[in-house]
């Protein structure tokens, strides 16, 4: 996180505004959860971190998250009010962000976590910690929120937020909200058609978009082609050396330019801030502004997303915002946090 970002997190120092309560946040990552508490103006108060394994299955994901978050509760208590019982600083809301698509009744489209399918969520949260504000969102979406809140889309009427990591997602940001679509699927761009022959659509369990120029198809694609295991980081610095790998990472990335011109196209935005592992790589960030920049009637700014890798969990802490102050005014529904945002 910057200074600058952390410094529009609210006011409010951590021994005051804990004296209220705490949130707890958490990001249900790929390979990792991230967790941390907050205070019910945003400061973070603590962080803890445990490897998702989600091959062990949902119920058994949700037990260890459970366990965790309670540790990370009683180690925020003790450090901040002195003490470990719930009575000196409680639990007013949690949040978490997940891969996939977050519908009442379970998580679609996040094929890496066995059980996601038919786990609602919210109501597994709210017997987890026994807390009553609960809120949920897909992850790229709660980290656009973030950054439209207090990071590089604060103040921006128009902005898109595209998340280029082992996957791809897109988040549009219309005068500080974020496009949610009618299930919750605006932005899913890593299933766009490429339209080449034998392509894989949704319908037939594929990502096409996404498993051509994702981090995870890139680096799968240059490790067929070597013949050995290669990450994506690795992949584009043998691009310097290696012709072979050089021209699928510029097929590659020409594609996935091409379909960025278009969304910035589609909603016309005056900013545009990247996140991602990949959002490092400085020539694919100019392979994106060129195509922009020759696509768009308007040429947007470019910025580099304020919270970085911690920008879902940062979602986290204000969806757990957004719905504290929603059961404060009496309005809270499932999904609410995010469906307002």
């Amino acid at each position: 996180m910057s200074e600058e970002a952390a410094g529009r997190m609210g006011p409010g120092g951590k021994g005051g505004a804990a004296a209220a309560g705490c949130l707890l946040a958490i990001d249900f990552g790929g390979t990792k959860i991230a967790m941390a508490t907050a205070t019910p103006s945003g400061e973070r108060l603590g962080e803890a971190e445990i490897p998702t394994l989600a091959a062990e299955g949902a119920a058994r994901v949700l037990a260890r998250t459970r366990e965790a978050g309670l540790a990370l509760l009683a180690r925020t208590r003790r450090e901040h009010r002195g003490a470990g019982d719930a009575g000196a600083l409680p639990l007013l809301a949690v949040a978490a962000v997940t891969p996939g698509i977050v519908q009442p009744d379970g998580i679609r489209f996040a094929p890496n976590n066995p059980g996601w399918e038919t786990l609602a969520l919210e109501p597994a949260l709210r017997r987890m910690f026994e807390v009553r504000v609960v809120g949920v969102a897909t992850d790229v979406k709660a980290a656009a929120l973030a950054e439209a809140r207090f990071g590089a889309l604060a103040g921006v009427g128009t902005g898109l937020y595209v998340n280029l990591g082992t996957g791809l997602a897109a988040a549009a940001v219309i005068d500080g909200r974020v496009l949610r679509g009618a299930h919750g699927a605006a932005g899913e761009i890593g299933y766009q058609l490429l339209g080449v022959a034998g392509e894989r659509a949704c319908a037939e369990g594929g990502a096409p978009l996404e498993e051509h120029a994702g981090g995870g198809a890139l680096a799968a694609r240059v490790s067929a082609l070597l013949g050995r295991e290669t990450s994506a980081r690795e992949a584009f610095a043998l691009a310097a050396t290696q012709p072979a790998v050089a021209a699928l990472l510029d097929e590659a990335l020409d594609t996935l330019a091409r379909h960025v011109a278009n969304l910035a196209l589609m909603i016309d935005p005056e900013r545009i801030v990247l996140g991602g592992g990949m959002a490092r790589v400085p020539a694919l960030v100019e392979r994106l502004r060129a195509a922009v920049a020759r696509a768009a009637l308007f040429e947007p700014q470019w910025q580099r997303a304020a919270f970085g890798h911690g920008a879902a969990l940062q979602g986290a802490i204000v969806v757990a915002l957004d719905a504290l102050r929603e059961s404060a005014q009496g309005a809270v529904q499932p999904g609410a946090a995010i469906a307002a945002a």
